[in-house]
């Protein structure tokens, strides 16, 4: 069987960077963070790593403009990988003979294995998406790819469980495996039964055509023609994604500035702050863990177990970056949808979370107080 010089090379320098990313930057980065935890200071409404720390005497503008570029810092290696990565998957899938499977379901899980270890915020996974469905994978498998790298990596994973009481961390995470395994195979097969079928269309591909080199070609002009595609691939997903990332920033900021969330959720819920809460926790451009750190802090500060809930859920899942890639390069229906979907599941989560709390929190207090009086009496 004959070898494509140029997958291999392709899948080299896919290697490469990754390792590279990983090793370097995104695991000794999320470890940092499951050390910090809940006691996290956070200097800036968007962002771990505050380039220009916010104080008092900051005036509104001052505020967005300095969150803006904050944020910037803090996404610039994730975005930059998400890049490159994303130019990577573009010059592949186009050259692949199979870019899929007749299943959906399936689909979905080569989605989950392929975002899991990318360990990037949604965010930086948005360009990976741009890659892929313009390469021509199926439409679950960028979708599952998107949503499960910020959600369902081991290490995220692992802060959820060791920061939260359980019933809590096993809502996330049932949500989460309900939302990428179950419903984006569901969806795409209903509602976006459009657009799931012009992925299956191996002749529809909306990216650069794909340079696929002679049965004949040497390793070195392999090596050639893999350059030029990567690099044509990279500043197509360049062009079609750095500003938009630029817009999410500022949209970000100025949300974050005007409708702080410790604000929001210091009052007793309703529903109409509950559909709010969502709403901005869907929207925020928030990092990796943000949303566990952040939530992790509500939680100790006394904020309402159902606003801690729900931006447990929505806070990092989806944002205004990717809804925009979603929406140019996929359709704004599936964009929209999506967003409407999230909302949904995060307050029926933090519907369930509150019904445990009111069960679990008086049954600890009837228990501790069994055992005061218990060992008083000894």
């Amino acid at each position: 069987m004959r070898v494509d010089k140029r997958v291999v090379i392709i899948l080299a320098v896919i290697a490469v960077v990754s390792v590279r990313f990983w090793t370097g930057s995104r695991y000794p980065s999320l470890h940092e963070k499951a050390v910090m935890g809940g006691s996290a200071q956070l200097e800036d409404p968007l962002s771990f790593e505050a380039l220009i720390p916010l104080q008092p005497h900051h005036s509104a503008r001052e505020r967005v403009v300095y969150t803006t570029l904050n944020w910037l810092k803090t996404n610039r290696r994730g975005m930059t990988f998400g890049l490159m990565l994303g130019a990577g998957l573009l010059t592949l899938i186009g050259i692949l003979p199979q870019r899929g499977y007749q299943s959906g379901f399936a689909n979905t899980l080569l989605g989950v294995a392929t975002g899991v270890p990318l360990g990037v915020c949604v965010n930086c996974s948005a360009p990976v998406a741009q890659g892929m469905h313009d390469g021509g994978a199926r439409l679950e498998t960028t979708l599952a790819t998107m949503f499960s790298s910020p959600t369902l990596n081991v290490v995220v994973l692992t802060m959820v469980f060791s920061m939260f009481p359980p019933y809590l961390s096993i809502t996330k995470v049932a949500l989460t495996l309900l939302f990428v395994v179950g419903m984006i195979p569901l969806l795409t097969r209903t509602v976006f039964r459009k657009e799931r079928l012009k992925t299956y269309d191996d002749s529809v591909c909306p990216g650069p055509p794909p340079h696929r080199g002679p049965p004949s070609e040497t390793w070195l002009a392999a090596l050639w023609g893999t350059a030029v595609a990567l690099t044509r691939n990279l500043w197509y997903i360049v062009k079609r994604t750095v500003p938009l990332m630029l817009l999410a920033g500022l949209l970000g900021a100025l949300v974050a500035t005007f409708l702080p969330l410790d604000r929001i959720v210091s009052g007793e819920p309703s529903l109409g702050v509950l559909f709010a809460v969502a709403g901005i926790g869907i929207f925020l451009p928030v990092p990796v863990a943000f949303d566990v750190v952040v939530a992790a802090v509500l939680l100790s500060a006394g904020a309402p177990v159902i606003y801690v809930m729900v931006l447990l859920f929505t806070l990092g899942i989806f944002s205004v970056y990717p809804f925009s890639i979603v929406w140019r390069s996929i359709s704004g229906r599936v964009a929209v949808t999506l967003a409407g979907v999230l909302v949904v599941l995060g307050l029926a989560g933090g519907l369930i979370a509150q019904h445990f709390h009111d069960r679990e929190v008086p049954a600890l207090l009837e228990l501790l107080d069994d055992e005061l009086h218990g060992d008083g009496g000894t």
